[in-house]
């Protein structure tokens, strides 16, 4: 655990149109541990005004790390309003890492992942982790994005799939006219996730985006048969 511990921003990368990722690394070089899954407190300081704001993010990278990785929608909020001018060299003090959202590797032969929107960031740590050790687990993504524009890691995740024991599905739930999106569309529900995993009983289930995608999907899955002790779930505004 570290806490208020200085961490310098060493990268920004626009990953769509309204979310990028933020990476930090520790100014004094050392590493944290911590289960894929987890999350960090980060907070910016006005040094002219001495304003703190504080907001946790999900952490991308995999364990351990000098570095975090956050993947943030840029909302315009009082927090992302800093981030959508800050450049490499600020300084922010983090806290990490919390949550009970954790990544148990060695739980289950076979995993179910649902993502929606920037919930897909604790995944790509499970899934770097996974990489990392070599461990070729079986796993089943959906993943849910607004539009067809705004697919976060949709390469790397691809390439993950070419691999590794990976299939992902993607859905778009605003499809726009021209937009070239040919995949499946709509919300996640429980009909598409008998059809697109139809093994799902055999997984444990976790569940990260927004409020109301991640209660829909409980109940869809408890709908299904699904064991509460398979679910696991996390969920952040957008």
């Amino acid at each position: 655990m570290i806490l208020n511990k200085p961490y310098s921003l060493v990268e920004i990368k626009k990953l769509t149109p309204t979310v990028s990722s933020f990476v930090f690394r520790a100014q004094d070089g050392t590493a944290i541990d911590f289960t894929p899954g987890m999350f960090a407190m980060v907070t910016y300081r006005n040094a002219s005004t001495g304003e703190t704001i504080a907001r946790a993010f999900s952490i991308a990278n995999s364990p351990p790390s000098d570095h975090l990785e956050f993947v943030i929608a840029l909302i315009h909020g009082r927090f992302t309003s800093k981030l959508e001018t800050a450049k490499e060299g600020d300084v922010y003090t983090v806290s990490a890492p919390y949550g009970q959202f954790r990544f148990d590797i060695k739980s289950s032969g076979k995993f179910l992942f649902l993502a929606g929107g920037t919930g897909i960031a604790p995944f790509m740590s499970m899934l770097r982790y996974a990489k990392q050790l070599n461990a070729d687990i079986d796993t089943s993504m959906i993943y849910s994005t607004k539009f067809a524009n705004e697919l976060i890691y949709k390469g790397e995740l691809e390439d993950y799939a070419k691999a590794h024991k990976f299939k992902m599905e993607i859905t778009v739930t605003r499809p726009q006219q021209g937009d070239g999106w040919t995949g499946l569309t709509g919300h996640v529900n429980a009909d598409m996730i008998a059809k697109c995993t139809p093994d799902f009983k055999e997984r444990v289930s976790y569940i990260c985006g927004p409020p109301a995608f991640v209660k829909a999907l409980k109940e869809a899955l408890a709908s299904l048969g699904v064991e509460e002790k398979d679910i696991k779930a996390e969920m952040w505004g957008e």
